[in-house]
């Protein structure tokens, strides 16, 4: 059986889309024994999440290990490959949260969704002082430290969070612009970049606006008004192709 994909990526984080218009019984391949095996950089395609879209309009996204996330760069993603495809028009549904297609562009895409009324807390994980956040994915954000394999391992699985955690790491370079590397759950180890972090940031630290520089150097732009984020950043689409079951 081929399950035919499209490979897209947003700053470097890269997914894989599947669509059911495209492919027979979508729900079969909702497990997490083909999702890993799609995601696996050796024995698969690769990738750091992947997205189902249902002919009723559904979407859902998962991590490598199967779990379900809410993902924001994977978002910038869709928008960008519904409005090439036409699947999907000007919003779609991600975990019970409505995404706005903001606008395409050849390379680029930019969405808006609303989030709760949150606001960063202070915390003393492992003994590092950082602010936690959750906007649907939970968000723990150390200041100054130099990223470490070891060190985001130990936070991520801290009791201190229920959820588990996204550990982000980062630097302010100048006023409103930052350098920030993000290791992320269910993929477990550090991505390329990571706009729900991003987006996560400006509600965290209560900034209006805000750009991020994360380890693949391209940056994502993010703007806060009352409780909508705008994030904007590069799309490419990789490719297409069929996975063999």
């Amino acid at each position: 059986m081929a399950v035919k994909f499209h490979k897209l990526h947003s700053s470097g984080n890269d997914f894989l889309i599947i669509v059911g218009q495209e492919n027979r019984d979508l729900n079969n391949f909702v497990n997490s024994e083909f999702i890993s095996s799609l995601c696996d950089r050796h024995c698969g395609v690769g990738a750091d999440g992947v997205f189902f879209v249902f002919e009723n309009g559904v979407v859902k996204h998962f991590d490598p290990d199967g779990s379900e996330s809410f993902c924001v760069n994977g978002s910038l993603c869709l928008a960008f490959f519904g409005e090439k495809t036409g699947y999907i028009k000007n919003f779609f549904h991600l975990n019970g949260v409505r995404i706005n297609v903001e606008k395409v562009s050849k390379d680029e895409a930019a969405i808006s969704f609303k989030i709760g009324k949150t606001k960063g807390i202070l915390l003393n994980v492992k003994g590092m002082i950082g602010t936690y956040i959750d906007i649907g994915n939970p968000h723990f954000f150390v200041e100054d430290i130099i990223p470490d394999v070891s060190v985001a391992k130990k936070l991520r699985n801290s009791p201190e969070f229920k959820k588990g955690a996204n550990i982000s790491f980062f630097k302010k370079i100048k006023d409103n612009t930052f350098e920030i590397a993000t290791y992320e759950r269910g993929v477990e180890g550090f991505t390329l970049a990571c706009g729900s972090a991003c987006a996560a940031f400006v509600f965290a630290f209560n900034t209006e606006r805000a750009i991020f520089y994360p380890p693949s150097k391209i940056p994502v732009f993010v703007e806060k008004k009352g409780n909508i984020v705008y994030v904007r950043g590069e799309v490419s689409y990789v490719a297409e192709g069929f996975f063999y079951i």
